[in-house]
């Protein structure tokens, strides 16, 4: 059996590996042959290590090197554009059949057994592949790319979704489940949520975990949608607690009380470490772009129940509905303050094997799974 993945990170760049090169990787250890494709290359890619990186792999050389064996089954294939996907290079209607005209006869003249696509711009290469079963893995809202996608190009994908194009939808959320079955009451839609690679969130500590007292700890990017305000506010109504925040970047601290600090960015390696030395992990999530209705598990809330931690959120969208009482919420000063103290007590109580049992039950190789299975129905 034959598969192509249209996915957006590179096993060649490193960094952590996002829900389609799991499915890749599981494929090919059921003993399918897996063409991978990432973002594709465009002339323009020179600002940036992993940018650079995949100009030069795309551009400088044949096509007999554009493609590399990740791993016994799999090839990762750097493809080529003549523009990137960035809203201020793909704004026109015509480039949307142009993005993907240079996929080589490999991947093109060829018929694979399945096609799974993530909601991306390498999406636009599907009207070149002949696939006997076609798959959108609809792992994010189309619309939610604004800032980085132009209308058009967002225009596109979601036609997609509700078009012919694909045999089946697996939605990541129940809200994006929704979305899908909206836009086209006649879609096959199946809810099949993200996994977790419970390998890197495994105990990095032997021994008994020592955390600190009344300490708050958040993991994750300098995002439009985190609300680094009402951090600020709920560390002041608790000033016996200590409240960290790592992320890459250089955040205005103006006016942060002492006890919330900036840690600056941590490695995947180090992550398990510093979040068992705290007591609450924090979602402090506020609207962005209307994301909010279509997210229910963030990553970091795995990452948070596996080092032990409680776990303290706002209200929003379909946090709530995702995370359920494995959280305490709160969307003001005074009603986080009190899910922070909260979730502390919470995560005391639970017991021992709590941790492991949940991150195990969510491992990718269990998702994986589900999405073999699903294939095989689909080509029975």
């Amino acid at each position: 059996m034959r598969a192509l993945v249209l996915g957006t990170q590179s096993f060649i760049d490193g960094g952590t590996k996002v829900g389609s090169q799991h499915l890749a990787q599981a494929l090919a250890a059921a003993g399918w042959s897996v063409d991978y494709v990432p973002t594709l290359s465009s002339p323009v890619d020179v600002v940036g290590r992993q940018r650079h990186a995949r100009l030069g792999r795309a551009w400088r050389h044949g096509l007999r090197q554009r493609s590399v064996s990740i791993s016994q089954g799999l090839t990762e294939w750097s493809l080529q554009s003549l523009f990137p996907a960035h809203r201020l290079f793909l704004r026109l209607p015509w480039q949307l059949t142009t993005y993907g005209q240079r996929c080589p006869a490999p991947l093109r003249d060829v018929t694979f057994d399945a096609c799974i696509a993530d909601v991306a711009p390498n999406m636009l290469l599907m009207h070149q592949i002949t696939a006997r079963a076609k798959v959108c893995r609809l792992n994010d809202w189309p619309q939610g790319f604004a800032r980085d996608l132009h209308l058009v190009l967002i225009n596109g994908l979601e036609s997609m979704v509700s078009g012919p194009d694909f045999d089946e939808v697996w939605a990541v959320s129940g809200p994006l489940a929704e979305y899908a079955r909206a836009l086209n009451p006649q879609s096959r839609v199946v809810h099949i949520p993200n996994g977790v690679e419970a390998r890197l969130l495994m105990s990095a500590v032997q021994g008994p975990v020592v955390r600190q007292p009344r300490s708050a700890v958040y993991v994750g990017g300098l995002t439009a949608w985190l609300d680094i305000d009402l951090l600020s506010q709920a560390a002041r109504l608790l000033p016996d607690w200590t409240f960290a925040v790592y992320a890459p970047g250089a955040p205005a601290q103006h006016g942060w009380p002492s006890n919330l600090q900036w840690r600056g960015s941590v490695g995947r390696a180090e992550l398990p470490a510093v979040l068992q030395s705290h007591e609450v992990g924090l979602i402090p999530f506020c609207e962005a772009d209307g994301r909010m209705r279509y997210v229910e598990r963030p990553l970091k809330f795995y990452e948070y129940i596996a080092a032990g931690l409680g776990v303290a959120s706002t209200d929003l969208g379909a946090l709530r509905d995702g995370m359920g009482d494995l959280a305490c919420y709160g969307n003001d000063a005074r009603t986080f303050a009190d899910a922070v103290v909260q979730a502390g007590a919470q995560a005391q109580a639970r017991p021992a094997s709590f941790a492991n049992d949940f991150v195990q039950a969510h491992d990718w190789s269990a998702r994986a799974q589900i999405m073999l299975a699903r294939l095989e129905m689909l080509l029975a």
